[in-house]
C-alpha cells in the first residue's frame, strides 16, 4: 500500500501540474493575436494533446493506484491505445513545429505560403491520421496490446518475441527518429536565427542583447526538449526491465507520459 500511495501522489502531482500549465498555455495562445499564425495553431494542438494525456492519467492511473481494483486486460488496453495515440500525435506535432521554425528562418519569403492556415491544418490532420493508423495497426490489429499492469501500475506490452520486435522498430526506433529529427531541426533553426540577428546592425545594443538571450533560451529549450524525450524513450525500452523497485520502475516506465505534462 505504501508504494501505491507514493506512486499515486507522484502521478496526481505531475499530471495536475501538467494539466494546469497546459491549460494556461492553451488559454494564453487563444487570446494572443500574434499566435493566430501557423505556429500558434500547432502550439494549441500540442497543448490539447498534453492536456488529454494529463487528464487520462488523472482519471485512470491515479485512482487505480489507490485501490485494489485490477482492470481487465481487454478494457485497459483501450486506455493504453488512447494514450499511445496521444503520445504519437504530440511527437509528430513537435516535429511539425520544428519544421515550422526551420522554414521561418531559412525560407522567409516562402514561409507564409508553405505554412498558411489551410496547409497547417492539413499537416496537423495528417499527423493525427498517421498516429491513429500506426497505433491501431500495430497495437490492435497485430495484437501487441498496451495494457495496464496492475502489479506495477504502468502501461506495458505482453512479454513475447513478437511484441518485443514490433515495439522495438515501430515504437522505439520510429519515435527516436522523430525526436532526433525534431532536435536537429530546432538547433539548425536556432543557429540560423542567431546569424540573422548578428547581421542586423541597425538595432541598438539593448535590443541585440535581448535577441541574443532569446536565441540562447531557444537553443536550450530545443536541446533539452529533444534530449528529455529521447531519454524517456530509452528509459522505457532499455532500463525499465532492469529495475525491481516499484517506485523507480513506475517513474522510469511512465516518463514518456510525464514529459508531455512538463512541456507546459
Amino acid at each position: 500500500m505504501f508504494y501505491q500511495l507514493i506512486n499515486s501522489i507522484i502521478t496526481v502531482f505531475i499530471m495536475t501540474f501538467g494539466l494546469i500549465t497546459n491549460i494556461l498555455v492553451l488559454t494564453t495562445v487563444r487570446k494572443m493575436n500574434s499566435m493566430r499564425s501557423s505556429f500558434g495553431i500547432i502550439t494549441k494542438n500540442q497543448a490539447v494533446c498534453n492536456i488529454l494525456m494529463c487528464f487520462l492519467f488523472l482519471i485512470f492511473v491515479g485512482p487505480l493506484q489507490l485501490s485494489d481494483f485490477k482492470p481487465s486486460y481487454e478494457s485497459s488496453r483501450f486506455v493504453g491505445l488512447t494514450s499511445m495515440i496521444i503520445y504519437e500525435s504530440a511527437a509528430q506535432l513537435n516535429l511539425i513545429n520544428s519544421i515550422n521554425r526551420f522554414f521561418a528562418v531559412y525560407t522567409i519569403f516562402l514561409y507564409d505560403r508553405i505554412f498558411s492556415s489551410l496547409n497547417t491544418y492539413f499537416m496537423i490532420t495528417i499527423a493525427y491520421v498517421i498516429s491513429i493508423s500506426i497505433c491501431v495497426t500495430f497495437y490492435e490489429i497485430l495484437g501487441c496490446y498496451l495494457y495496464f499492469e496492475s502489479e506495477y501500475w504502468i502501461f506495458s506490452y505482453p512479454e513475447s518475441e513478437h511484441c518485443t520486435h514490433l515495439t522495438w522498430y515501430c515504437d522505439f526506433i520510429f519515435n527516436i527518429v522523430l525526436v532526433v529529427s525534431t532536435l536537429i531541426l530546432n538547433l539548425l533553426a536556432a543557429y540560423k536565427a542567431r546569424k540573422l540577428h548578428r547581421q542586423i546592425t541597425s538595432l541598438d545594443q539593448n535590443m541585440m542583447s535581448y535577441q541574443r538571450q532569446r536565441d540562447l533560451n531557444f537553443i536550450r529549450q530545443s536541446f533539452f526538449q529533444g534530449l528529455s524525450m529521447s531519454v524517456a524513450l530509452i528509459f522505457y525500452h532499455i532500463t525499465a526491465p532492469l529495475i525491481n523497485n516499484k517506485i523507480l520502475l513506475f517513474l522510469d516506465a511512465s516518463l514518456w507520459a510525464f514529459m508531455l505534462a512538463f512541456e507546459g
